[in-house]
């Protein structure tokens, strides 16, 4: 917080660009409704601007002001002003959504206009000192310290345990420790969707890092060709893609979706957060709005994706023109030097007819005539010879067999009708595999060709499957964790 960072931040911020406008309570108040109220993450530029010429007519008709430019106008007001952005989908439609500045402008507003009876410090104070005991126990490395740690805490359950047994009463909280939680709970929901549209921006951010790379002028195609081709899991791996990747995890994980509902309708019935609930009815839709946010973060991803993909197609284009160019050079070149013959003594000429070898015209060795009669040995014509391991194995390479990925595409379908997502480990517990490791090779194939399935290198899951060759053979098998999503 120094003085020059102050100055440039309330010369620059479009945050309080914003809330300095003279048009802020139509702009916050509109975009609030359409957004924020309904729960979406984009609305399409047709359904935007109706909206917003309906709500110019209420305002005009109950006498809270006249914005007299039309709707299209004031969207791109908005656009340049960077309070709105936006993008085009698959099918080229214009689709708006916030911007970090709008989003902290709302937070901002929301917190102001918050009337709270309290301010809960001990509900406050104990997250931190709940989270700096997380840091210090989550970073030791120490085995008897780590024990220590558990064993301290298996000794206080089992007291809390022993207390409730022998007296049969169960300790709660109060209605005021319950109406702090409660308030904080809704107020950290609403940051965290707010903070979605900031970690979007981060991994734009990062992605045009690596497009700067590969366009810079003293940059060489080989040394960044990498980062462009890789930019996924450069974006994966980054720190906020690999938290944000950890929170995705959790929240498409049917069990904990399903303990997430449960705790959110019991906390809901509570008798003394009664006067609360019907204010605060974010936490009830939290789950569908935290899932529309990260899918739309991630369609956001695959799009700056194909972006850096279209930004290597553009300079191999390039190079190909100009290959085009200089071989029409060398061939203009050539019809000169045709027509005007050189008369000069040490002019060089080919002598003869060019000798012509051409590559699929030479033989991959000499063949010579064997003077030892060939012949096929089929193990069946000596049923008094047993067939050692090699000789089973080496009959296998001769069997041929298909698998059939539209069959395994099926299955994977069938499972999605009634779940999100399904793990590969879980799929063969369901299917088990019958064709060995072709059959596995084939669901991570099928894994890595759509985008909604994701392979996470990162965490690894391990296998049993019976060998192909050997059926008395189970073959153990570590493979990156891999999610098959609806």
């Amino acid at each position: 917080m120094e003085y020059t960072q102050i100055e440039r931040e309330l010369s620059t911020s479009a945050t309080l660009k914003l809330l300095r406008s003279d048009n802020i309570a139509f702009v916050i108040s509109f975009l609030y409704q359409q957004f924020k109220v309904k729960g979406e993450i984009s609305i399409s530029e047709i359904d935007l601007e109706e909206k917003l010429n309906d709500y110019q007519e209420h305002l005009k008709e109950y006498e809270l002001g006249e914005y007299p430019l039309a709707a299209k106008e004031y969207l791109k007001l908005w656009c340049d002003a960077q309070f709105l952005r936006k993008t085009f989908n698959d099918k080229d439609e214009a689709l708006f959504s916030l911007t970090t500045a709008t989003e902290k402008a709302i937070v901002w507003l929301e917190e102001l206009q918050q009337q709270d009876n309290f301010i809960g410090t001990e509900s406050r104070f104990l997250q931190i000192f709940s989270l700096l005991k997380e840091i210090q126990e989550g970073s030791t490395t120490n085995v008897e310290t780590r024990l220590t740690q558990l064993k301290q805490k298996r000794d206080e359950i089992q007291t809390q345990i022993d207390q409730i047994v022998k007296t049969e009463i169960v300790e709660r909280y109060s209605s005021t420790q319950l109406q702090e939680r409660f308030v904080w709970a809704n107020r950290m929901a609403r940051q965290l969707i707010a903070d979605f549209e900031e970690i979007q921006k981060n991994f734009r951010d990062l992605t045009r890092k690596i497009q700067k790379a590969y366009l810079h002028k003293d940059s060489r195609k080989g040394n960044i060709i990498g980062q462009v081709l890789d930019a996924e899991r450069e974006l994966k791996e980054s720190d906020q893609g690999r938290s944000f990747d950890a929170f995705w995890r959790f929240l498409t994980s049917d069990s904990k979706q399903q303990e997430l509902k449960t705790m959110i309708q019991s906390v809901y019935e509570i008798e003394e957060l009664q006067s609360l609930t019907k204010e605060n009815n974010l936490l009830k839709r939290i789950d569908r709005r935290l899932s529309d946010a990260g899918e739309y973060i991630l369609r956001s991803n695959y799009q700056l994706i194909e972006i850096l993909r279209r930004t290597l197609d553009e300079g191999n284009l390039q190079e190909n023109r100009l290959v085009a160019e200089l071989t029409k050079d060398v061939k203009r070149l050539a019809l000169q030097v045709a027509e005007n013959i050189s008369t000069d003594s040490e002019f060089w000429t080919l002598e003869g007819k060019p000798d012509i070898y051409l590559i699929m015209s030479r033989p991959l060795h000499n063949l010579e005539e064997s003077e030892v009669t060939t012949f096929s040995l089929n193990f069946t014509d000596f049923p008094e010879i047993e067939l050692t391991e090699e000789s089973r194995e080496i009959e296998e390479l001769y069997e041929q067999f298909y698998i059939d990925e539209d069959l395994l595409t099926q299955r994977i379908a069938q499972i999605l009708e009634h779940t999100s997502s399904v793990t590969l480990v879980d799929l063969i517990q369901r299917y088990p595999v019958t064709q060995g490791l072709s059959e596995i090779v084939s669901y991570l194939a099928i894994a890595a060709r759509f985008e909604r399935h994701s392979i996470d290198y990162g965490i690894m899951d391990e296998i049993i499957v019976t060998s192909r060759l050997n059926l008395e053979t189970q073959l153990k098998l570590t493979i990156p964790k891999t999610i098959f999503c609806r």
